[in-house]
């Protein structure tokens, strides 16, 4: 089964895009905050990655490098 990796800090559009994507028979796991996400992260592998840029704590860009580096 394909996991999808979510970071976003607004709930009605994690809750639109989790019932869209698990309809379609993939597994989500999402984060609403930057070390949430963080802290996933180190605990799964995923298949796509869908980032949002402004949080209340940081930015999926700062994800992103992160995970460039490693």
């Amino acid at each position: 089964m394909k996991r999808l990796f979510l970071l976003e800090d607004d709930l009605s559009l994690i809750n639109g895009l989790t019932f869209a994507v698990k309809k379609q028979g993939y597994e989500i796991d999402a984060a609403r905050t930057a070390l949430g996400a963080d802290i996933l992260w180190k605990n799964g592998k995923y298949d796509l990655v869908i980032l949002d840029v402004s949080l209340p704590d940081g930015s999926g860009f700062e994800l992103t490098l992160a995970v460039t580096i490693i």
